[in-house]
């Protein structure tokens, strides 16, 4: 009697199942028509809770759009000339050109095939849907005249929405860098004049140097800082105030900062010290891991920004007026006059969460004012993101107000930059963007192609505060900063797209307008080589690529819209770093270049070019000299605060460390040149080593004061005569 009772039950369940099935997924034998015009399905549309399920293919191809399966994340990616929705199988939150959005049933499998929602799908795509009831038929319109959104920055709005974000963001860059480079199509991997400002302090008149800024009149910090009178320089010690008397100098204090805190760098402003540091704690994670299978607990980083402005009136006793821990790393910062405008940047680890889960612990953003101890955290409706464009970052925009004690400007963008430049009024944060390129071939079925770009976000700069005005994409990868710049109203960049090492790669350069639409374009310039360097002065921009040597171009921009190559050298070597001398003269520091047996290029020792570029169709070499063999190396070929360059001084200095057969080091610590608009000449070198050579002895920075040339390692300063090349004294700074 129990198994005639049981097999009755199961009977009843089995037809109950197959029943509700039928009802959900039923033949429901419904038209859909496209401008009229009847589609054919080999499978019938579905109804699942009162909405239209339909194959993916049909239909919306025929309002022109591709539509794509990418298997290997479960993704449908349906795009148009105006717009592009994703859709991970099984989720009711979708992306819709960069904005989350809710749907009522989620795309499916079913037998093998996938169906999406009609309805939405096509709204979304900008056209008209209709039902009939009377012939059990859909009629779509097609709406040519889709207008495209731009510009538009939206709140995440709810934890759910992040979490969608974050997946989205997690499941595409998986499978763009652990699937395989192969689905990259134009894709790239790559590692104004100035004029001097010189810093002066009531009270005196001085003659010194400043850090070598990329644009005039915004401050760029550094490890060391000089008024005239007081030098500040980071050391292994601290942060030590030194006064700069040539004859005896003297530490006159070192700045208490807190102890987890390391200095990054540091900025003068007026009778202002702004430290810039990284405040790292480190503390064991919640239960978030199986500790079990570790040798060590889990732990983890806050990672935070330490921002410390001291009044130095006083210099012998220092106060400090303001503290903030930004939650993040330090990427950039610059001051403008009185204002300090800085962004950090906090990584989401997302391995650390279960981000599919709706009690996921994701952590918040937050900023904290130490000397009231107030945290400052930011609601879902408070971070902001920009469509088309997603990350597993926090990125913070911090202004401060140096003269005033008002709070600072923050915002927080779920979203992170790696490269900023800064005018005196706009700041650019550019992205490496990976977007899906439906025009692109397919080299197989369900494998979608993306393209490598660069998102750029403009943001006005006023009075403290960082308010985002525009975004724009162009094609390529930049190198650095120097990639960027602003001019008369107008926002440039060059870009490397392709793989040099696929022999697909061409190098460009794209002007935006105010609104960050490209207004005019200059494309495809030394194919097969790829951006060493880029200087931009008034209108025009110097370039040189590299494969086997070096070609400069000179680059015309006098018409935005259309930008043209007016001249170009090609010589061998090639510069990391170009410094603008004047309006005519182009200083390159790079690499000497030599062929190898098997046909390609080797590092040589490390080159000065100096270029004419009086004649701008015809520019020239006027001097040229190389230090040292292979090995080689100057931190000024990557960073360029390294370099000391007065032309009103008529000398340049930088930190290099001389390599000779072997690989054998001749020399290290400064060479110092005699530089002319026309010309220069090698003058002296310096170095703080002798036969008793300690860790700390590198020059990393040389500064002039007046008449006499400061040279500074982790370890000691030393003072030259600049007029005779003679030590005049040193101090001790390790202690």
């Amino acid at each position: 009697m129990k198994t005639k009772g049981c097999l009755k039950i199961f009977s009843i369940l089995m037809i109950l199942i197959f029943a509700f099935n039928f009802n959900v997924f039923a033949d429901t034998n419904i038209s859909v028509y496209v401008d009229n015009e009847k589609i054919d399905f080999d499978i019938n549309p579905i109804i699942e809770d009162g909405r239209t399920l339909i194959p993916l293919r049909g239909v919306f191809e025929k309002l022109g759009a591709r539509v794509d399966w990418n298997k290997n994340i479960s993704e449908v990616v349906i795009k148009d000339k105006s717009n592009e929705i994703q859709m991970l199988l099984g989720k009711n939150k979708v992306m819709v050109n960069g904005e989350i959005k809710d749907i009522d049933v989620a795309t499916k499998m079913i037998n093998s095939r996938t169906f999406a929602p009609l309805r939405f799908i096509t709204e979304n795509l900008g056209h008209i849907i209709e039902w009939d009831d009377s012939t059990n038929s859909i009629y779509i319109t097609k709406n040519n005249n889709v207008p495209i959104s731009q510009n538009r920055i939206l709140t995440v709005g709810s934890k759910e929405n992040l979490i969608a974000l974050l997946e989205y963001n997690s499941k595409l860059y998986n499978y763009i860098w652990r699937e395989g480079r192969a689905v990259l199509d134009n894709g790239v991997s790559m590692d104004k004049s100035e004029a001097e400002t010189p810093a002066t302090s009531p009270g005196y008149e001085s003659d010194n140097s400043d850090t070598n800024n990329q644009v005039e009149g915004v401050q760029e910090g550094d490890i060391i800082k000089n008024d005239g009178k007081y030098i500040y320089v980071n050391t292994f010690s601290g942060l030590k105030i030194i006064d700069s008397n040539p004859a005896n100098p003297q530490i006159v204090s070192t700045v208490a900062v807190p102890e987890n805190t390391s200095i990054s760098e540091m900025f003068i402003v007026d009778k202002k010290l702004i430290i810039i540091g990284q405040n790292n704690m480190l503390h064991i994670m919640n239960d978030t891991m199986d500790s079990k299978i570790m040798i060590w607990p889990p732990r983890q980083y806050d990672d935070r920004t330490n921002v410390l402005i001291y009044d130095i009136e006083n210099i012998e006793k220092l106060k400090l007026e303001k503290e903030y821990l930004f939650d993040g790393n330090y990427l950039s910062g610059r001051t403008v006059e009185d204002k300090l405008y800085l962004v950090s940047t906090k990584h989401i680890n997302y391995y650390n969460y279960d981000i599919y889960s709706k009690d996921a612990d994701i952590p918040t953003a937050y900023y904290t004012d130490v000397l009231t101890n107030t945290k400052y955290e930011f609601t879902y409706d408070e971070i902001k993101y920009f469509p088309n464009y997603i990350d597993s970052r926090y990125m913070y925009t911090i202004g401060i107000d140096l003269s005033t004690d008002t709070h600072p400007d923050v915002d927080v963008y779920l979203g992170g930059s790696d490269t900023i430049y800064v005018s005196k009024d706009s700041m650019y944060a550019a992205i490496a963007d990976y977007s899906y390129d439906y025009t692109a071939e397919q080299t197989e079925a369900f494998n979608p192609v993306y393209t490598s770009g660069t998102v750029v976000y403009k943001f006005k700069l006023h009075d403290g505060n960082i308010d985002v005005e525009a975004q724009g994409r162009v094609p390529g990868n930049i190198i650095n900063q120097f990639s960027m710049d602003e001019y008369e109203g107008y926002f440039r960049i060059a870009t490397t797209s392709g793989e040099m090492w696929q022999n697909t790669s061409e190098n460009n350069v794209y002007i935006l307008n105010s609104h960050m639409q490209i207004a005019g374009k200059l494309e495809g310039l030394a194919q097969g080589e790829r951006i060493y360097s880029t200087r931009f002065a008034g209108d025009r921009i110097y370039m040189v690529t590299f494969r086997q040597v070096d070609p400069l171009y000179v680059i015309d921009t006098s018409d935005p819209v259309k930008p043209a190559v007016a001249g170009e050298l090609k010589i061998p070597g090639y510069s990391t770093y170009l410094h603008m001398v004047d309006e005519n003269h182009i200083l390159g520091f790079g690499y000497d270049t030599e062929a190898n047996q098997w046909g390609g290029t080797i590092n040589g020792g490390l080159k000065l070019t100096l270029f004419d570029v009086t004649k701008p169709n015809a520019p020239k070499e006027v001097y040229t000299d190389v230090i040292g063999k292979a090995g080689t190396y100057s931190e000024l070929l990557y960073n360029h605060k390294a370099l000391m360059f007065s032309l009103q001084k008529g000398l340049m200095a930088f930190p290099v460390n001389v390599m000779g057969d072997n690989y054998k080091t001749e020399f290290n610590g400064a060479y110092v040149y005699n530089v002319k608009n026309d010309g220069l000449s090698f003058n002296n070198k310096i170095s703080h080593m002798d036969e008793d050579y300690s860790y700390g002895d590198e020059i990393k920075r040389i500064i002039y004061i007046n008449d006499y040339l400061y040279t500074f390692s982790d370890n000691n300063i030393q003072v030259h005569s600049i007029k005779d090349n003679k030590k005049v004294s040193e101090l001790s700074i390790r202690q």
